[in-house]
């Protein structure tokens, strides 16, 4: 791994002779070599070289260095293919993205002005404290564990699509960082364990009774007067349509994509939510509470009325959905003691 640092620290110093060429080299006199190129390039006992010596050695080395620098550009490509995947789709307040790629950065930071590992390990440590210190304060322990798993993923993207020079080094680097933030947050983390489980022991015990029976006749309500040609409010469309199918708001209003498969089943495409979970972004079908032919009319009449906004716009705002739908869809839920929009 020095050897790496210490190619990173001489590429800095030789970036203007790797588009050298051979002629262009051969041209030079045997000082202009020596001090230009042989020198820059670490070549031991160029001082007593003659000048073909001096052509082929530091011809050699320059050769190396643009071989360090040249990545596997498949790997690259999907590394950073994987990153814009995840900035596009998570929807957390704090997102991943943005906590993976500035810790990579400070971790690219150490590897190129440290001179050896245990260095690195003592400012990697201060990174590992700051992150995890930040992720215990902001989320609850099971997000604190699928968030922790998405940013060691991120990270080692990055490092996939680091060039090859850097690349073993950020590799030992993520490594240790990842290793350090679980020994740091695992005390933490049983205490949240140890909470989390008391609050939903409390929650299961102290059950509220509801009943649902006046919502899904309002809703199966609201479907037949939009098939009868109705124009019932774009609010009751939507908990009708949420009910229907189990899919949250943002899905509904903006990511969702349906198609009517059986005649309580729809295709569904466009999860919101996945936290890492494997086969998640995948297509599927759901089974409907509803005719799926009625709840199919019921986003298209979303349409109509302006109240779908284009996934992009979704995925640049996060709120964006909520903003637009979420209070007048909140209200529309009052009647249902006990219920909730979210809930449905």
């Amino acid at each position: 791994m020095q050897a790496t640092i210490r190619l990173t620290n001489l590429l800095d110093t030789i970036a203007d002779l790797l588009p050298l060429t051979y002629l262009e080299l051969t041209q030079m006199t045997s000082k202009q070599i020596r001090d230009k190129v042989a020198r820059p390039l670490g070549i031991p006992g160029c001082y007593r070289m003659k000048k073909a010596q001096l052509i082929q050695q530091s011809w050699k080395e320059l050769e190396n260095a643009r071989a360090y620098l040249h990545a596997d550009k498949v790997e690259r490509e999907q590394g950073k293919q994987a990153l814009e995947h995840l900035k596009k789709n998570e929807d957390y307040q704090i997102p991943i993205s943005e906590i993976a790629t500035k810790t990579y950065q400070r971790l690219r930071e150490i590897a190129q002005t440290e001179s050896n590992l245990t260095d690195m390990k003592e400012g990697i440590n201060p990174i590992v404290a700051s992150v995890a210190r930040a992720e215990m304060r902001e989320y609850e322990f099971s997000t604190v564990k699928s968030r922790r798993n998405q940013i060691k993923d991120a990270l080692y993207q990055m490092v996939l699509s680091e060039i090859l020079l850097l690349k073993e080094t950020m590799e030992v680097l993520v490594n240790y960082f990842y290793s350090q933030l679980l020994s740091f947050q695992k005390e933490d983390s049983i205490q949240l364990s140890k909470n989390y489980r008391k609050a939903v022991k409390g929650k299961n015990r102290d059950k509220t009774p509801i009943s649902i029976f006046q919502l899904v006749n309002d809703c199966r309500d609201t479907l037949n007067r939009l098939i009868d040609g109705e124009e019932p409010h774009w609010a009751k469309v939507s908990i009708a349509f949420a009910l229907g199918t189990g899919r949250r708001m943002v899905e509904i209003h903006a990511l969702g994509e349906f198609e009517v498969t059986g005649e309580y089943q729809l295709h569904f495409k466009g999860q919101a939510k996945t936290r890492g979970a494997d086969g998640a972004k995948d297509e599927y079908d759901i089974p409907t509470l509803f005719p799926a032919s009625q709840l199919m009319a019921a986003l298209e009449y979303l349409e109509q009325e302006g109240r779908r906004i284009d996934g992009d716009e979704q995925r640049r705002d996060r709120l964006a959905t909520n903003r637009a739908f979420g209070m007048a869809n909140s209200r529309a839920m009052e009647k249902y003691q006990g219920i909730n929009y979210k809930g449905l």
